[in-house]
Parts: structure tokens; C-alpha cells; sequence
């Protein structure tokens, strides 16, 4: 009997020595928060532990008095945030003084505190197909626009206007938290950095603070661009100088009245074209001289020319009968 129970008996002694000994080679759980485990030897060994984004976040809610601050956050915020909205307008507008429809928008543009984006302006004679054309991108504080575009349509024809809004709250609230996060971590990473005394630690902490630079530098230009659109809307004015200004039919419901509206189009239509042929020809007319006497001073000498080679040859041909006849009347 005896021996019967002392195998297990020394295998259950040879347990609890070996784990005695893995539990003094092991660091306490006060010491594991500067320590990191080296998988390829199984020991731990002296490091700095490199935060995370969650153990950022997880310090941000410790600071915060138990509000959690991550990215669920952001959900929980878009009830109590504003709404982001960026919007953006187009105005299609006709006017027969260019010129003064020009200077009318530079004055409102001024009068409503906007400032001008962009223009291009294009065309500078008032012919059939050539007048000018300008567009111009205006960008407008955004409780303004409205304003802005009722008072353009009263400085000409307003041919086709177009709005729209677009709701950014979400994406705007999840930059804000990510660049809460972000911050939070970049903060520990920099305390860390006081505290390192190797150089294994300081090349490590600084990697991973360049990282979180890049990270919240990107995330800040992304807030500015859409603090920007969302402060200043966006007013695309296109403005094309016309002869006739057009205007908005009834759509025709009989065949007839479909029949005098199509004359009626058509007489403006070739009426137009004969104006803008006067207004060519008379343009053009001291070239279309110059050229019409070149033309005829050529015809003249080819004329001239052709008479001189006909008469050369009738000449020839009367001299070849001569000549026939001479020598008929000597045979």
C-alpha cells in the first residue's frame, strides 16, 4: 500500500514546487504596467508598454469622471451637437447689359459680406453665338444665401436655380472624437517620454507619437475644410449676355396652338439670323470690297489672257492656210 501511493504522492509534490518557482519568476500585477512579455524566451522583461487607442480612451474615461469619451460617444452626441450642414447653390441668369449686371453682383457680393472663390469670364463682342459669358464662385455665410440669391434674380433673368444641403453632423461629431482620443493618447505618449530613461523606449515612444501627429494633424485639416464649408456656402453664378430674353411659356396643349408658337420661334429665329448677317457685312465690308476687287482684277487678266492666247492661235491657224494655199497654187 504504502508503495502504491508514494508515485502520486511525489508527483503532486514535484506540481506544487514547480509552481512555486513559475510564480516568483513572474512579476507582480504592480509591475506588469512597465513590463512587456517576450514571447520567443518566455520571460518578461524591463519595457515600456506602448498605449494603445483604447488604453487612451479607456484613460480618457478615467479623466472624465466615468464619461466614457471614444467613438460611441459620437453617437451619443448628435443629440446634443448643432447640425453640419454645408450648403451649395446654382444660378443660371440671362441679362442683356453685362456690364452692369457685373457691377450690381460685385456691390451685393460686398453688401452681404461674401467673397469671391473664383470667376471666368469669357466672350467680348455681342454677335449671334458670341456673346459673353462669366462664371462666377461666390462663397456666401450661410445664413445668407437665400438673401443673396432673391437679390441676384432681381438683377436679371433667372433661368434655372438649383440647392442643396448636405447634413455632416455624423462624420463632423466622429472628427471631433477621434481627435479627443487621439489627443488624450498623445498626451500619455509625451508623459511616457519625460519618464524614459533607455533609448529603446524613446525610439519606440517617439515612432508611435509621430504616428499620432500625423493622425491628428489629418483629422484637424478635415475639421477645417468642413468648419469652412460650413461657415461660407457655396453660390455658383453662371451669367450668359443675350438679344432676347427668354422667356417661360405655357406648354401649348392643341395642335394649333403648338403650330403658332413653333411660326412664331421660327420668324424670331430667322429674324436673328438676317440681323446678325447685317451686322457681319457691314463689319466686314471694307474687307469684303477688298476682297471682291481682288477677285475681279484676277478674272480681268484671265479674261484678258485668254483672249491673247485665242487670237495667237487663230493667228497660227490663218498662217497654216496660208501657207496650204501657196503651195497649191505653185503645184
Amino acid at each position: 500500500m504504502k508503495k502504491r501511493y508514494l508515485i502520486p504522492t511525489l508527483v503532486l509534490a514535484g506540481c506544487v514546487l514547480a509552481a512555486g518557482c513559475g510564480s516568483k519568476n513572474e512579476p507582480s500585477n504592480v509591475n506588469k504596467a512597465d513590463m512587456y512579455y517576450d514571447g520567443f524566451e518566455g520571460n518578461y522583461s524591463r519595457s515600456v508598454v506602448m498605449p494603445s487607442a483604447d488604453m487612451a480612451m479607456e484613460a480618457g474615461y478615467k479623466e472624465n469622471g466615468g464619461n466614457y469619451q471614444g467613438k460611441s460617444q459620437s453617437v451619443q452626441s448628435q443629440d446634443t451637437v448643432s447640425r453640419k450642414v454645408i450648403k451649395t447653390a446654382t444660378l443660371d441668369v440671362q441679362t442683356r447689359t453685362f456690364d452692369d449686371f457685373v457691377n450690381s453682383l460685385m456691390k451685393k457680393i460686398e453688401e452681404y459680406d461674401c467673397y469671391m472663390q473664383d470667376a471666368d469670364v469669357s466672350g467680348n463682342n455681342l454677335y449671334q453665338n458670341s456673346e459673353r459669358r462669366a462664371t462666377y464662385v461666390i462663397r456666401v455665410p450661410e445664413d445668407k444665401i437665400n438673401a443673396l440669391m432673391d437679390s441676384i434674380g432681381e438683377l436679371g433673368t433667372v433661368t434655372n436655380s438649383k440647392y442643396n444641403e448636405t447634413d455632416v453632423t455624423l462624420d463632423y461629431v466622429d472628427i471631433e472624437s477621434r481627435i479627443k482620443t487621439l489627443t488624450t493618447e498623445q498626451e500619455t505618449l509625451l508623459g511616457l517620454l519625460e519618464k524614459a530613461a533607455y533609448l529603446e523606449d524613446i525610439i519606440r515612444l517617439e515612432e508611435r507619437l509621430s504616428e499620432v501627429n500625423f493622425q491628428l494633424e489629418s483629422y484637424k485639416s478635415r475639421q477645417r475644410t468642413y468648419d469652412n464649408k460650413i461657415a461660407y456656402s457655396t453660390l455658383t453664378v453662371y451669367v450668359r449676355e443675350v438679344e432676347r430674353i427668354a422667356t417661360i411659356k405655357e406648354e401649348p396643349k392643341t395642335l394649333g396652338q403648338r403650330i403658332i408658337t413653333g411660326f412664331k420661334d421660327n420668324m424670331l429665329n430667322i429674324w436673328d439670323g438676317i440681323q446678325a448677317f447685317i451686322v457681319w457685312f457691314l463689319s466686314y465690308i471694307v474687307n469684303i470690297i477688298f476682297v471682291c476687287g481682288l477677285g475681279a482684277l484676277a478674272v480681268f487678266f484671265i479674261i484678258k489672257k485668254s483672249k491673247r492666247v485665242k487670237a495667237a492661235e487663230a493667228a497660227k491657224i490663218a498662217d497654216e492656210k496660208t501657207d496650204e494655199t501657196e503651195m497649191g497654187n505653185n503645184q
